[in-house]
């Protein structure tokens, strides 16, 4: 699972499942799983909330990892439980920042989209049936169109980003 971490139990050939913060590392998980069933039209927004929580679960183990006596056996755990120790906090946060960072540029790839890319998305999809769309200051056309055929650049940029989105959601589907 995403966001707990893992350490070896004191015999060394199990791994056991530590929740450093439990109930938002379920969040954590909740919200993952709301970005890969997300639609074209909900992915932002579902990006953004995880983005959110990642961070809120970093600062936490940032200020676990600031514990003093963070090793040592607490005499308020039962034996069974075990205090993590700052390999495992150090893990967390290496994952955590692994997929802050992936998430980014998901986001980053849906929101950042230039009258050009537009263009070649437009190409590549052969979008309306033509492959020679063009930008142009007055907007974006396939050749030979006219002025009912052009597209403002945001026009072409909005669409643009929706169809990235529904090519992400097709192809992770697949």
């Amino acid at each position: 699972m995403e966001g707990c971490s893992f350490r070896e139990s004191q015999s060394g050939t199990n791994k056991e499942l530590i929740m450093l913060y439990p109930h938002l590392e379920q969040r954590l998980q909740a919200s993952k799983q709301a970005v890969n069933s997300a639609t074209s039209e909900s992915i932002v927004k579902q990006c953004k909330d995880y983005l959110a929580l990642l961070a809120e679960y970093r600062n936490q183990l940032y200020e676990l990892r600031g514990t003093p006596g963070l090793n040592q056996q607490s005499a308020s755990l039962s034996p069974s439980e075990e205090v993590p120790d700052r390999k495992t906090i150090r893990e967390a946060l290496e994952r955590t920042t692994q997929e802050r960072n992936r998430t980014q540029l998901l986001l980053l790839s849906f929101t950042t989209v230039s009258g050009y890319e537009a263009v070649e998305i437009f190409n590549r999809r052969n979008y309306g049936g033509h492959d020679d769309w063009e930008l142009r200051a007055s907007g974006v056309k396939f050749r030979g169109g006219d002025n009912s055929d052009l597209m403002t650049v945001q026009e072409a940029v909005d669409l643009a980003s929706l169809l990235r989105r529904e090519d992400h959601l097709a192809q992770n589907a697949s």
